[in-house]
């Protein structure tokens, strides 16, 4: 990802120079915080807590309020930096968060990680969907040298999961709701001490 990114910075001033149009990059979420902690109780592990803040378009408010559910995809990665070769995928997961809105009872329905809440207005939703705390991204709570190591987080709207009509339909500027890659702040805790103890 940061090697694709590394190119895209290379070009873009010759791109610019010889006038081409360039379509704007997607970037109507914003990631605030984010940070990858370790729990060595049951259940052990390292955990993610990411914020964001974006506002949600109109006519995806409108499709929202017509039934219609709305997905939500959190990706993230740590990868192992390698300076002689690509590098080395570490951990990979994803979270997807569904919101939904019932006309007949006027509640919105908000289900993420097999937990779902309802809440009577939509901002009130949206301030829970925003934050994302104690994601368990992986069952071992230790990296093995995290200065080595890049973590990474995405979030996006998953315009693949509304019905196949609304996909051909939908305006694309309003609908490309997506976070750019956010490097994540590793705490202190998710250094293995048994690796320490070799050194």
């Amino acid at each position: 990802m940061q090697m694709v990114r590394h190119v895209i910075n290379l070009m873009l001033p010759l791109i610019l120079g010889l006038g081409v149009v360039v379509p704007a990059w997607a970037n109507d979420i914003t990631i605030m915080s984010s940070s990858l902690s370790s729990r060595t109780s049951p259940p052990e592990g390292l955990y993610l807590d990411v914020n964001v803040e974006f506002d949600l378009p109109r006519s995806v408010q409108d499709a929202l309020n017509r039934g219609i559910p709305l997905y939500f995809i959190t990706e993230f990665s740590i990868e192992h930096q390698r300076w002689y070769w690509v590098n080395k995928p570490i951990i990979e997961a994803s979270l997807m968060t569904r919101l939904s809105y019932s006309p007949l009872t006027r509640q919105y329905r908000l289900s993420r990680g097999g937990l779902s809440q309802s809440f009577d207005s939509l901002s009130e939703t949206l301030t829970i969907l925003k934050s994302l705390h104690g994601w368990r991204v992986s069952e071992n709570p230790f990296i093995d040298s995290p200065e080595d190591c890049v973590a990474e987080v995405q979030v996006r709207l998953d315009t693949e999961q509304l019905p196949l009509p609304m996909q051909v339909t939908i305006g694309e500027n309003d609908w490309d709701l997506t976070s750019d890659w956010h490097t994540v702040d590793f705490d202190q805790s998710v250094t293995n001490p048994q690796k320490d103890n070799e050194q």
